[in-house]
């Protein structure tokens, strides 16, 4: 038998609404179906612990489409412009730049 949780108040919430270490491990579940019968409470709680504090951006575009878009729409000298069209700062536009001359 399973002991009552601690936090009954919490758990119904998070039932309700996932947190992204939840929804993260949701679709692997959905994309990778032979796990969802491993435990994996104990992988949850280790992404939530090496996670804790800490805060973090995700883009709405994949990387590679940024890249790409940058170095089409860069003319050789206004950054500026590259940088108000995408909706990013210059300083993203030149570290694309550079990295496109480094590869």
């Amino acid at each position: 038998m399973t002991e009552p949780s601690p936090t009954p108040g919490l758990d119904s919430l998070l039932k309700a609404e996932p947190d992204l270490v939840d929804r993260i491990f949701d679709y692997l579940i959905e994309a990778h179906p032979e796990i969802a019968g491993l435990r994996l409470d104990e992988a949850r709680s280790a992404v939530r612990r090496d996670l804790m504090g800490e805060r973090g951006y995700i883009s709405k575009r994949p990387r590679g489409d940024l890249a790409r878009q940058v170095l089409a729409l860069f003319n050789g000298r206004n950054a500026s412009e590259v940088a108000r069209k995408l909706n990013i700062g210059r300083a993203t536009v030149y570290r694309y730049l550079k990295q496109s001359r480094g590869e």
